[in-house]
């Protein structure tokens, strides 16, 4: 099964933004809403799923023409670590093809085709996909030491600063028995699929929500859309 399926993971629950993934977006009238659009005009999918324990997330699964996939409760709350949730939201996936977690809490990336694209071009070289945002900057440890680079007459420009990669939560592919196997989303050789500042949007506190909307309705106004 060499097709691509996205999984779109949903709870109800958030300690830093109440029901986040139903909160109005743009012209739509949830982050669900709009995610699943997105997913859709992708047009790189076999299947599309949503996975959660919530009735709210069902209805608007049907609503939207998209599968549901029931998740256990527990793995819906705080208490499981990581591993255990990726390994039972997997467990609930038909079949053994590759997965994308295509997150509601990056609403401005959409450029899926893109990344699937750049994964299956790239298997052998790399075992899975990871979004990412270049960094270069500078840094400082907390003892106020430069990293990467050197105060005084050594301070270079940014762009001669060693760039590290920040994950931004934004998109993860990976077969389904591999990410079983590693109980995690992806591989020890993972293809860093880079993507700008917008795009790197994570929303987790009300104001990342704010930033969002101002950036989807900036890149329309320049006549791309998020």
């Amino acid at each position: 099964m060499d097709h691509v399926v996205s999984v779109i993971p949903v709870r109800d629950g958030s300690s830093r933004i109440k029901g986040k993934n139903f909160q109005p977006f743009g012209d739509m009238p949830t982050l669900l809403h709009y995610k699943i659009r997105q997913v859709k005009a992708a047009g790189c999918f076999k299947e599309i799923y949503v996975s959660s324990d919530s009735a709210r997330a069902r209805e608007i699964s049907e609503e939207c023409g998209v599968k549901f996939l029931p998740r256990d409760p527990v793995m819906c709350t705080g208490g499981p670590r990581w591993d255990e949730v990726v390994v039972s939201i997997m467990g609930t996936v038909p079949g053994d093809p590759h997965v994308a977690w295509t997150l509601v809490t990056g609403p401005i990336f959409g450029r899926y085709s893109d990344a699937v694209s750049a994964y299956l071009s790239n298997l052998g070289k790399y075992d899975s996909l990871v979004g990412v945002k270049k960094v270069q900057e500078y840094l400082l440890d907390d003892a106020g030491r430069p990293l990467f680079f050197g105060f005084g007459r050594w301070h270079p420009y940014t762009n001669e600063i060693k760039p590290l990669y920040s994950i931004n939560d934004a998109i993860f592919i990976a077969r389904k028995s591999d990410q079983i196997q590693w109980r995690y989303w992806f591989g020890p050789r993972p293809y860093l699929y880079v993507m700008n500042s917008l795009e790197s949007i994570d929303v987790n506190f009300p104001e990342d929500l704010e930033l969002a909307e101002s950036a989807r309705i900036f890149l329309e106004r320049k006549g791309r859309t998020a």
